[in-house]
């Protein structure tokens, strides 16, 4: 089933034919996970993501040297630009950036302006991506990606598609 995740502020909308779907706040509406929206958005937790460094580098090293702590810092830079990877600037942007911050006055000078309504597009994240809910069999619990993947029993009854939940409750979102 195709959807779309809204982000505000911290949290999340999901919004099925316009209509809401779930959300991350407490509501009657079904749950979603903010683990599952922020991997989704690109977020990265940080916290778990130094635990993780940090419980790999004690595993490696019992004793640090300083060669240790300087291939630490190298490890952490690398894994910094990996994370940024996709946030590179084309020279059209730079020249956006230019051309933003310097304006020609009606007597053919030059100032400096700075308008916040102004932006440069590639620099904005993404306020809503389009997302698909993970469907089960109502019967066998398989997946269904299609209604063809659903079938009559011998009752002559339909089997229904159902979003499929996590061990918390929470729809199960997919990037489209």
């Amino acid at each position: 089933m195709k959807a779309k995740l809204i982000k505000i502020d911290n949290e999340y909308v999901l919004l099925a034919d316009d209509i809401v779907y779930a959300t991350t706040e407490n509501s009657p509406y079904k749950k979603l996970s903010k683990q599952n929206c922020d991997e989704i958005f690109g977020v990265v937790d940080v916290d778990k993501l130094a635990e993780e460094s940090k419980n790999e580098y004690v595993k490696r090293f019992n004793n640090i040297s300083k060669s240790d702590y300087i291939n630490g810092f190298e490890e952490g830079f690398n894994k910094a630009i990996e994370l940024n990877k996709d946030k590179l600037f084309t020279v059209d942007d730079v020249k956006k950036a230019i051309n933003w911050s310097w304006r020609k006055t009606d007597r053919g000078e030059h100032i400096l302006i700075i308008d916040e309504d102004d932006f440069i597009q590639s620099l904005q994240q993404p306020a809503e991506i389009e997302v698909e809910i993970i469907m089960k069999n109502s019967r066998t619990g398989n997946i269904v990606k299609h209604d063809s993947d659903l079938e009559w029993d011998e009752d002559g009854l339909c089997d229904r598609a159902i979003p499929k939940l996590d061990s918390e409750g929470c729809l199960i979102l997919k990037k489209i």
